[in-house]
């Protein structure tokens, strides 16, 4: 199977030096860890320097002002268009200023998405109808579906639209009764996901540890860390995190 890659949401306006460099070095480390994979990379505004580890990048440069905060529908639908034109079957997508330290992360995802039609993570939640809209991994044909441009807006977050969209793909009338029957949920600790946008003071001093995955305490900066969403130690359990988010644990009992 042919493996590929969206990488998305991020927007880069003149003189924001420090996000340039986390896409750059975020893409040195996508395309190390993935060298047989297909990548595609969505951003708007300037345009860091990343086709030399890239298929294929769509990069306006005038930055789009309504895709910002609400899951960058436009953009990751420019994306998923492309890559259905290309005949890629199944996805995987991603921030593009994040990275995870697993090899071949689309293989590790199509393994674990088992007879589900989707994986994904937190903030996903089983309490409020909210679908995290960063990581996921599902066929291309789905995930352009609930990445419906037409019918995201008017909207506060991209999470509540792409869990509405995704209902209207399932049998299940009940959000709870959706998620549990169609989609698999896997911790960001057995993701690896590393966050460069809220740890890029500290990470950028450890580049080389980063691409040979020796960091020390990694588990410190996985996404949503920093800002005390969930938090995780370094046996994989996680010791804190919001009411209505769901681990691994509960979404399973």
């Amino acid at each position: 199977m042919q493996q590929c890659i969206l990488l998305s949401h991020v927007f880069i306006h003149n003189g924001e030096k420090d996000k340039i460099d986390k896409v750059e070095f975020a893409l040195e480390h996508w395309r190390k860890y993935n060298p047989n994979a297909y990548i595609v990379v969505t951003g708007h505004g300037v345009r860091p320097n990343i086709d030399q580890y890239c298929d294929h990048v769509i990069w306006p440069a005038q930055i789009i002002q309504k895709d910002i905060n609400v899951g960058h529908p436009y953009l990751v639908s420019l994306g998923l268009q492309y890559l259905e034109q290309k005949g890629f079957e199944y996805v995987l997508k991603s921030r593009c200023d994040t990275v995870h330290n697993l090899k071949d992360i689309f293989v590790f995802a199509h393994d674990q998405l088992e007879n589900k039609k989707m994986l994904v993570t937190q903030q996903t939640s089983l309490i409020q109808q909210v679908l995290g809209d960063l990581f996921l991994f599902s066929k291309v044909s789905l995930m352009k579906t609930i990445f419906n441009v037409n019918n995201w807006y008017p909207t506060k977050t991209g999470l509540t639209s792409l869990a509405n969209n995704f209902l209207a793909q399932c049998d299940q009338p009940l959000w709870k009764d959706a998620c549990i029957e169609n989609l698999k949920l896997i911790d960001i600790c057995k993701l690896r996901w590393i966050d460069f946008r809220s740890n890029w003071g500290t990470l950028k001093n450890h580049k080389d540890d980063i691409l040979d995955a020796s960091l020390e305490n990694e588990h410190k900066y996985y996404w949503g860390v920093k800002e005390n969403w969930h938090v995780w130690n370094e046996l994989n359990e996680c010791t804190h995190k919001l009411p209505h988010i769901v681990t691994e644990e509960e979404w399973y009992k």
